[in-house]
C-alpha cells in the first residue's frame, strides 16, 4: 500500500517561506505636458554598464529603485521588538546590509574612496539614513573586529560600510496561521509551545555607515538575493555573503536540499494569497493550471551577480494579432528586479512604440513625457482597446507574455463624457542602460523560480503563469489533482478491501469444511467430502449426527434415481404403444 500512496501523493521538496510586504515610492506628479520623445536622454555611464564585482566593491546598472519587498527578521540573539527589522529583497545585490546606529547621509562619498572627510562626518543634520517608518539600526556584537570595507555604487546611490558577522533569525511563515515575527513576539504563549526560529550565524553582512541615495530607501536594509556564484576570478564574491546558500545549509531544522528561491508577488483585490518568497523549493499552488509546464531560461554567463538572460525580441500586439512593435534589440540582455515599478526599454524602441500607437489609432497622441522619467503617455486612447494589448518577450525559442493588461497601465482617466476615450500613463519607461529591465509588471504576472546549483552548473530561471486566486475555480489545479488522487485512492483501497474480504471468507469456509470433515473421522471417503461441500454448515457435534445427515442425503439421491427410472419406463411404454398402433393400421 505504501508504493501506491507515494505514486498518488508525490512528496514535494521542502521549502522555507517568508511573507513579503510591498513598500512603494509614490511619485507625486508626472510632468505629462513635458514631451521629450525627440530629446535623446542621458545614458548610463560605461563603467556602470560593466557591473564591476569584487570582494569589497560592487557597481550597479543604472535604474531607480522605487519599490521594496520586505521580509521581517531579527538581527542578533535577543528576540525583542527592538531587534525586528524590515529588510528588502534585492535581486541586484550580492550582499546583505543594514544601517548602523550612527549612520549618516553624505553627498561627498566617492566610489572606491573609503575615507570620509571631517566635513561630511560633522554634517549629520540632513540625515536620510532613517525615516519615520524605517528608523531601525543595529551594531554587530560578534566578530566586529573585522574592519573590511565594502561599497555598493550606482548612478543614483552609494552605500558604504564594513563587513560584520552576526546572527539573523527568521520565523518560518505559515500561510495558514499567517503569523509574522512581530506577532510571534507579541503573542502570549502560556503553556503552548511556540514555533522555533531559524538562525543563520555565519553570514557576512555590510554594516552601513554612510548613505548617499537619491530616493528614500523604504526598508531598514537589504537581503542580497543576487547571483552569489561567479564564473571568473575577476568576479569573486565574498565566500560567506550568499544568503540563499547559508539558509540552505541550515539543515538541522529546515532540511533544504536545493539552492533555489521562488517569488510570488501577484496582487489584486480578490486575491487572498500572500506575496511570498520561498527558499529551497517551490509550491505549485502559486502556478496557474494552464501554464503548469512553464518556461526555463538559462542565465547568461559572465553577468556578474545579476539574474540576467538573453532576450531576442519584444512584441506588442493587439487582439487581432497586429504588431504595434516587433523589434530586435540593440543589446540582447534583460535582467529581473523587484525594485522597479516599470518595464524599462531602450530609447529607440520607446520612440518606435509611440509612433506606431499613433498610426494604429488616428486620434491618439502618444509621447514620452517627463524629462526625469521618459515614461509612455497616450491621449485619446479608445477604452475598448485598452485590454487588447499583449506585451510578449522572446527568450531564445521561448515566448513569455504579460497577459494581464492592467499591469501595463499605471493610471487612466476618462477624457470624454461617454467614458469611451481615455488618457493613459503606461508602466513602460526608458531604460538608461539600454538593457531591458523586467520590473513589477513582469514579476507580478508570473511565479518565478531562480535556481543556482554550482556543483552541477545549473543556473536557470523558471517562469510560470501566476495563479490569480488561491481558490476554485480560477486555480483548479490546486484542488482537482488532490481530489482525483483521493477518489482514486478510495476506489483502489475499496477494491482491495472487497477482494481481501472475499478471499478471507472463502478461506474460512474451506478451513471450516476441513475441520468438520476431520471431526467426522472419515478422511478417506471422498464422496463424503463432496457431500460436505453441499451442507449448509449446521453445527453437528457428534459423529452419529454427521453420518445420519449423509445417509439422508444418500436416500434422497436414491429416490431421485428411482423417479428417473420410472420416467424412463413410461417413455418406453408410450413408444411400444405407438408402434403397436401403427402395425394394426397397416
Amino acid at each position: 500500500m505504501i508504493i501506491p500512496l507515494l505514486l498518488l501523493f508525490p512528496i514535494t521538496n521542502a521549502y522555507f517561506e517568508q511573507k513579503l510586504t510591498r513598500n512603494v515610492y509614490q511619485y507625486q506628479q508626472f510632468k505629462i505636458n513635458e514631451k521629450v520623445t525627440a530629446i535623446a536622454p542621458k545614458k548610463c555611464p560605461s563603467d556602470l554598464l560593466n557591473y564591476t564585482h569584487s570582494d569589497t566593491y560592487v557597481s550597479q546598472i543604472c535604474f531607480n529603485k522605487n519599490v521594496f519587498y520586505n521580509v521581517e527578521v531579527i538581527l542578533g540573539d535577543n528576540v525583542t521588538r527592538n531587534n525586528t527589522f524590515q529588510l528588502a529583497l534585492d535581486l541586484t545585490s550580492p550582499w546583505t546590509w543594514y544601517k548602523q546606529k550612527d549612520c549618516i547621509s553624505c553627498k561627498k562619498i566617492n566610489p572606491l574612496e573609503y575615507e570620509i572627510d571631517d566635513e561630511c562626518k560633522r554634517n549629520s543634520k540632513n540625515n536620510n539614513c532613517f525615516n519615520e517608518q524605517f528608523n531601525k539600526s543595529f551594531n554587530a556584537a560578534k566578530w566586529n573586529d573585522i574592519k573590511v570595507h565594502g561599497q555598493i555604487y550606482s548612478q543614483n546611490s552609494l552605500i558604504q560600510g564594513t563587513f560584520q558577522t552576526d546572527t539573523i533569525q527568521m520565523l518560518a511563515y505559515n500561510s495558514s496561521s499567517k503569523m509574522t515575527i512581530s506577532q510571534y513576539i507579541a503573542y502570549e504563549w502560556g503553556n503552548s509551545t511556540p514555533p522555533s526560529l531559524v538562525s543563520i550565524t555565519g553570514l557576512q553582512m555590510l554594516q552601513v555607515q554612510y548613505i548617499n541615495n537619491e530616493l528614500p530607501i523604504l526598508a531598514d536594509g537589504v537581503i542580497g538575493f543576487g547571483f552569489g556564484y561567479t564564473e571568473t576570478d575577476d568576479e569573486k564574491t565574498k565566500s560567506d555573503a550568499d544568503f540563499v546558500e547559508k539558509l540552505v545549509q541550515e539543515k538541522t531544522k529546515l532540511n533544504l536540499t536545493k539552492q533555489l528561491f521562488a517569488l510570488y508577488t501577484y496582487e489584486s483585490a480578490v486575491n487572498f494569497s500572500e506575496m511570498v518568497v520561498q527558499v529551497g523549493g517551490i509550491d505549485e499552488k502559486y502556478i496557474r493550471k494552464q501554464k503548469s509546464n512553464g518556461t526555463w531560461i538559462d542565465r547568461l554567463e559572465k553577468s556578474g551577480y545579476y539574474w540576467m538572460v538573453e532576450i531576442n525580441k519584444i512584441e506588442l500586439k493587439n487582439s487581432e494579432g497586429r504588431d504595434i512593435i516587433n523589434t530586435e534589440l540593440p543589446i540582447k540582455k534583460a535582467f529581473f528586479t523587484l525594485n522597479s515599478q516599470f518595464i524599462e526599454l531602450p530609447y529607440d524602441m520607446m520612440k518606435v512604440l509611440t509612433q506606431n500607437l499613433q498610426q494604429f489609432h488616428s486620434n491618439t497622441a502618444c509621447d514620452l513625457v517627463d524629462s526625469d522619467m521618459y515614461i509612455l503617455y497616450c491621449k485619446n486612447l479608445p477604452k475598448s482597446i485598452q485590454a487588447d494589448y499583449i506585451l510578449t518577450f522572446t527568450f531564445g525559442n521561448n515566448q513569455i507574455s504579460i497577459n494581464n493588461s492592467n499591469h501595463l497601465y499605471r493610471e487612466c482617466n476618462s477624457s470624454s463624457e461617454d467614458n469611451r476615450i481615455w488618457d493613459c500613463l503606461f508602466n513602460i519607461k526608458f531604460s538608461q542602460s539600454e538593457y531591458v529591465i523586467l520590473g513589477e509588471p513582469f514579476m507580478k504576472n508570473h511565479y518565478i523560480v531562480f535556481e543556482n546549483a554550482p556543483g552541477n552548473n545549473t543556473r536557470k530561471i523558471g517562469v510560470f503563469q501566476a495563479a490569480t486566486h488561491m481558490y476554485y475555480p480560477d486555480n483548479p489545479n490546486q484542488y482537482e489533482w488532490p481530489l482525483f488522487n483521493a477518489i482514486l485512492f478510495i476506489f483502489i483501497f475499496g477494491l482491495i478491501s472487497v477482494c481481501s474480504i472475499t478471499f478471507l471468507k472463502s478461506l474460512c469456509k474451506d478451513i471450516f469444511r476441513s475441520f468438520k470433515y476431520r471431526k467426522a473421522q472419515n478422511p478417506e471417503d471422498q464422496q463424503s467430502l463432496r457431500i460436505s461441500k453441499d451442507i449448509d454448515y449446521v453445527d453437528y457435534s457428534t459423529q452419529e449426527e454427521v453420518q445420519s445427515q449423509i445417509k439422508n442425503i444418500e436416500m434422497s439421491d436414491q429416490r431421485k434415481i428411482e423417479e428417473w427410472n420410472k420416467q424412463q419406463d413410461q417413455f418406453k411404454f408410450g413408444e411400444q404403444f405407438t408402434n403397436s398402433l401403427e402395425s394394426n393400421s397397416l
